[in-house]
């Protein structure tokens, strides 16, 4: 076991606070870190990694306290001294150095000298480095388990990519990269199955595409993960655009992940514990159906959920209709703004780049629907829904309508396909509703303001309107 007291107090005696040298110039500063303390922190994972036991593990925490405590006392010493100018930078960076590297981390000041910008900037660095300290220690009182927990499985799907540097945590399971772009779960031996799938589940429904935790065949892993990376939530507005079946050329637009908000400004993502975990099983097991047909299923299954842990209980029917359950849901979630997702229209020709919440068109293409249907020869004469319940229930479920199923059997991409879709456009925004309704915890987990998304897609928009190809686009 390593002696951490001894450790510290080296590393104490070893750290200068009288000098802060530049190995690398300004690179130095621009990823400054407190080495020492993070090798000691490596070797403390590595002793802990010895330890497959939840008991065995949990031992370590106070470790990784003491540790970061002492980290951080050195920097605030060291943040002092550079604020009062008492400690020496070099070699200083020359001003081309600190004009041009720093980038986004830095502001180059003309109005005073190049020594100066440099005790500035190492100030920001500093403060840098005693957040993410700040971070650890609130991890360690807050969710330990994060520390203690165990690699369970990698993660497939198309999300990763955008929490490379964040922990995402549900109840005792958490999610993270492990530095090398590959996406995991972490557990320990109290982790229940249900907890794993759950934040899958979060996850899946947050982004809008669906994931999966790795088996051990490496074929069927990349099989579906390819197939999931196909998937794409827009093809229910694809679907509605004039010919879409019968046009050569597609409308460029691309779904984009959602920032959910961290827990107190820190890297953690953390949901709390879901009152109706099942509903989100059922919610994810949609967005693995790439066809309208058995999309359908699935979607009327989440209201299912619904009307049975809601719309029962609730009013409680002498003669339960689900007819009437979806037509109270539908004006609900018609008024309803659940969590956004946004994506990017990235315009043809001389039109701009735009961002949109795909809810807000979703809606809009509800609207028509519902008006569709008021006017059509056939629907006009039914309540919303009872068409949504025929197409739902008995058309996709049981494979009725018409003689003997004729009209499942006959799958018209042209026609059949087209009205399927417009019903789980609907049954979409349903889902989304009862899935806040009956989960609140998930309710205003993401960011809503479009500036914040406008910001992390400057560039697309930029070099949309500068006039670079698609290609150029997508990167």
């Amino acid at each position: 076991m390593i002696n951490v007291d001894d450790e510290l107090l080296r590393i104490d005696n070893e750290y200068s606070e009288t000098e802060i040298f530049l190995k690398y110039g300004v690179v130095s500063l621009m990823f400054y870190e407190p080495t020492p303390y993070t090798k000691l922190i490596v070797a403390i994972n590595n002793e802990r990694d010895k330890y497959n036991g939840l008991q065995e593990r949990e031992r370590f925490i106070p470790l990784y306290r003491k540790v970061y405590l002492a980290q951080r006392r050195k920097l605030k010493n060291i943040l002092d001294k550079v604020k009062n100018r008492t400690i020496v930078i070099e070699p200083e960076p020359t001003p081309y150095e600190m004009e041009n590297y720093p980038k986004n981390t830095w502001k180059y000041k003309y109005d005073i000298s190049n020594r100066e910008n440099v005790y500035q900037y190492a100030e920001t660095r500093l403060k840098k480095a005693i957040f993410d300290t700040n971070q650890e220690l609130y991890i360690l009182r807050k969710y330990p388990e994060v520390y203690y927990n165990r690699k369970s499985g990698y993660i497939g799907g198309e999300f990763n990519y955008r929490y490379e540097d964040e922990v995402i945590i549900y109840d005792n399971v958490n999610a993270m990269s492990d530095g090398m772009h590959h996406f995991l779960l972490y557990c320990n031996e109290q982790t229940k199955e249900s907890d794993k799938r759950t934040l899958l589940n979060i996850l899946a429904y947050l982004n809008g595409c669906p994931n999966f935790e790795f088996l051990s065949n490496r074929s069927v892993n990349q099989k579906l993960d390819e197939l999931y990376r196909n998937f794409d939530l827009l093809d229910n507005i694809r679907l509605r655009q004039p010919n879409y079946l019968k046009s050569d050329v597609e409308k460029p637009i691309h779904l984009e992940l959602p920032i959910i908000k961290n827990d107190k400004g820190y890297k953690m993502i953390a949901f709390k514990k879901l009152s109706h975990e099942g509903i989100l099983d059922l919610y994810h097991a949609s967005l693995k159906q790439f066809e309208p047909l058995p999309r359908c299923v699935f979607l009327y299954r989440v209201f299912e959920y619904a009307a049975a842990y809601h719309y029962k209980p609730l009013f409680m029917p002498t003669n339960y209709k689900p007819e009437d359950a979806l037509d109270y849901y539908l004006s609900l979630a018609m008024a309803y703004n659940p969590n956004p997702l946004y994506f990017i229209d990235f315009g043809v020709g001389k039109r701009k780049a735009q961002l949109y919440n795909y809810f807000t068109v979703l809606k809009k293409e509800a609207r028509s629907i519902l008006n569709e249907w008021s006017t059509a020869p056939y629907l006009a004469s039914k309540t919303y829904g009872e068409i949504i319940y025929l197409t739902g229930r008995n058309f996709t479920a049981h494979g009725a309508s018409g003689n003997r199923g004729e009209r499942n059997m006959q799958y018209d991409y042209d026609k059949n396909y087209l009205h399927i879709n417009n019903v789980n456009i609907v049954l979409e925004l349903i889902a989304r509703y009862v899935i806040e309704l009956l989960n609140p915890e998930l309710k205003n987990v993401v960011e809503r303001r479009s500036v914040y998304y406008k910001e992390n897609y400057k560039t697309i928009f930029e070099c949309k309107n500068r006039g670079c190809s698609n290609d150029e686009n997508s990167e």
